[in-house]
């Protein structure tokens, strides 16, 4: 009798914590961060703010601090427990940020200029507030497309399309600056039927492996081994995205893993007609070997169309997807078995989405 009342307890508290928890979407999209709260059962958003500023944002891990860099600004805001934003203030800046990464003591933000092919690290204040004026700034390769901490926190990543490499830059965290490391890059996989052109890059949770999005040529995915010790990434596997058939042009974007590093997933562009608001864009899932890092396929799931960003939840339940060209968000299950993805939502954004970020709050 006792043990059927402490399992009656146990549910019950399960089911008021997940009552309690909160989540939301923020999604940079027309001159605008638009706040969503999620209906936590179904996935389903439901939008609750919109701030008006252009641009690219990050999240600390604490969940409580995103930071905002476009229009010649950046712009901290607190997350409040709503998942409402407050401006903290705006900092004037002339660098431009392609993509935003904090430091592992978020101190430092760093983004990558891809027009002008460098990179620019900004420094934290106490108070949370990102302050405009870089303290470190290097001049790289065009096409850099973003900027990743290693996560021993001594080195900055920094992929680059068209050259073809991933720069390696030792990272000091006391001072925030950066210096060239020994070799200053890695080239991207050659050959033909190779997938190349390093875009973004995310490291699986054990620190050993790093995956990184190949844009171009025979877009898809590539699978490194990385040395903390050294900075340096070796290819271990490089897999090419097309689905069977295709014979239109598509390029890889952006890439997750679930949050157990279970499964990781790619964003397939179709950019067959650049101005075509639908086409054969998709998400490409992989299921992710424990013992190597090593990715096989699941499949691709048709998603809106030229997903530049997406997001996964800190539950590693649901996925959204944003269609740039489509101006839309699209919701995805997540099934914890097989990876695969069951479409929930689907709803219209301002223009050319660009960046997904989760929160969850207790």
């Amino acid at each position: 009798m006792m043990r059927i009342y402490f399992l009656w307890i146990l549910s019950l508290a399960l089911v008021v914590a997940a009552q309690a928890e909160q989540r939301f979407v923020y999604l940079s999209a027309g001159g605008a961060v638009t706040v969503y709260q999620v209906d936590v059962p179904t996935g389903k958003v439901t939008e609750i703010q919109k701030n008006r500023g252009m641009g690219l944002t990050a999240i600390t891990k604490d969940q409580k601090t995103l930071y905002r860099v476009g229009g010649k600004e950046i712009e901290t805001y607190r997350i409040q427990k709503n998942g409402k934003l407050k401006s903290l203030g705006k900092s004037p800046t002339d660098a431009k940020g392609g993509f935003l990464g904090l430091d592992s003591t978020e101190r430092f933000l760093a983004g990558s200029n891809y027009g002008g092919g460098s990179v620019a690290v900004w420094e934290i204040g106490e108070d949370k507030i990102a302050k405009g004026e870089p303290v470190a700034e290097m001049v790289l390769e065009k096409a850099a497309h973003s900027s990743v901490f290693s996560p021993g926190n001594e080195f900055l990543l920094v992929p680059a399309t068209t050259p073809n490499k991933v720069f390696q830059l030792r990272f000091d965290a006391a001072a925030g600056t950066i210096e060239p490391n020994d070799p200053l890059f890695i080239s991207g996989p050659t050959g033909e039927g190779t997938a190349q052109q390093p875009r973004h890059i995310r490291f699986h949770p054990n620190g050993k492996i790093a995956y990184t999005t190949l844009e171009r040529e025979s877009p898809g995915v590539g699978v490194w081994k990385w040395d903390e010790g050294k900075g340096h990434l070796e290819l271990l596997q490089n897999i090419i995205t097309i689905p069977d058939g295709f014979e239109g042009s598509i390029t890889t974007a952006d890439l997750h893993l679930t949050p157990d590093a279970k499964f990781l997933y790619v964003s397939n562009r179709d950019l067959t007609d650049r101005k075509a608001v639908t086409g054969n864009s998709s998400i490409v899932g992989f299921r992710v070997d424990q013992s190597t890092g090593k990715l096989s396929l699941i499949g691709h799931t048709h998603c809106p169309q030229v997903p530049r960003s997406f997001a996964i939840d800190h539950a590693g339940e649901f996925l959204y997807a944003a269609g740039q060209t489509a101006a839309k968000l699209e919701v995805f299950r997540i099934d914890s078995d097989s990876g695969e993805l069951s479409s929930v939502q689907m709803l219209d954004t301002g223009k050319g989405p660009n960046w997904v970020l989760c929160v969850t709050k207790p």
